[in-house]
């Protein structure tokens, strides 16, 4: 069996259990017919889970979909993205043929002299993700909160890891209408198959701001199933829970080694770096365990030094991770790790 660490999603959820509960959201739905339009139920229950004002909340077919629609809505001149990042940004608005312009952040102290030179452009649309894919740390929301006093034009947090992190920018959308936090479904909550996901905004209770999303996005079993889950969040949060103590040994078992930069990470994931990175990667192939280059993610800088991404495996997984990589970044001579799971 093959334990696939590439995927970022929650390996902590019960997959037989979710199913089950997708079933019994779906036992009174009329498969015939549409159901409600415009998500505006989740869209009521999310507000109240995540402390936001419903009428700043928009659902639609997972974060994919919503970051999508914003840039082809609201693009106006130029859109900053901080890379590595997600790399719809970047496929989009060459797609488009818009002026792009691809800012990357190694360090969390380093975002605001970056970005610093394109603040003042009223007409840019500035994308980042916190926590960072696949670097896994989060940037302070005081340094977000900065960054938007200083910038004129839009700003586009995708948060879709932050249900692993101890902080959300969600508090500043009140303060700030130039700023759109993304949220999924898909990750900590374990609904990817159902694509859902929602944005939240002050500068969506305008009528006219720039943001059209197609109705009935969002299939009625994937509402009713993410209500469900708002409505009786517990097997999430103890998911969360197992993800950070799994994340905590996995952070242990690698520090301290010597040429081995383990980042912090405030996600799901740990990201470190090795000169052996593509030795790691074949020696947790050879125990069960897929992983990803980092060099494989499309538009990570090729500059920087080669790494690996790993997402957090359940407790019975975690040593046999890190004696793979040890095994690996220590080269030959080390014990080999065990390969049977």
């Amino acid at each position: 069996m093959t334990r696939d660490l590439t995927w970022t999603g929650n390996h902590f959820l019960d997959p037989a259990a979710h199913t089950a509960r997708l079933l019994r959201a779906a036992e009174d739905i009329d498969i015939t017919n549409k159901d409600e339009v415009w998500s505006r139920q989740v869209a009521t229950a999310a507000a109240a889970h995540f402390g936001v004002p419903a009428d700043f909340v928009r659902v639609g077919a997972g974060a994919t979909q919503l970051i999508d629609t914003l840039l082809r809505s609201a693009y106006r001149g130029l859109v900053v993205d901080v890379t590595p990042n997600f790399h719809l940004t970047a496929t989009v608005a060459r797609q488009q043929g818009w002026e792009y312009l691809a800012v990357p952040v190694r360090e969390p102290g380093e975002l605001l002299p970056a970005l610093e030179p394109h603040l003042g452009r009223d007409d840019a649309i500035t994308v980042l993700c916190s926590p960072r894919n696949p670097l896994g740390y989060q940037f302070p929301v005081e340094d977000v909160a900065a960054l938007l006093e200083r910038a004129r034009g839009l700003v586009v947090l995708d948060e879709v890891y932050a249900d692993f992190a101890p902080a959300t920018a969600l508090p500043l959308v009140e303060r700030f209408p130039n700023l759109v936090v993304m949220r999924t479904f898909s990750k900590a909550w374990g609904l990817a198959n159902l694509r859902i996901g929602f944005a939240v905004s002050a500068s969506f209770a305008r009528e006219d701001f720039p943001f059209w999303l197609m109705p009935n996005s969002v299939s009625g079993v994937a509402q009713r199933t993410a209500l469900g889950l708002l409505a009786d969040p517990a097997p999430v949060r103890d998911s969360v829970r197992r993800v950070h103590a799994c994340r905590e040994r996995l952070v242990a078992g690698l520090s301290g080694v010597e040429g081995l930069r383990l980042w912090p990470s405030d996600a799901n994931y740990v990201c470190l770096e090795t000169p052996r990175a593509a030795e790691v990667v074949e020696e947790l192939g050879h125990a069960g365990y897929r992983t990803r280059l980092v060099h494989d993610l499309r538009g990570y800088p090729a500059d920087w030094p080669a790494g690996v991404r790993i997402v957090v495996p359940p407790e019975p997984d975690v040593d046999r991770v890190v004696k793979g990589v040890l095994h690996a970044h220590q080269g030959p001579g080390a014990a080999p790790a065990p390969a049977d799971r």
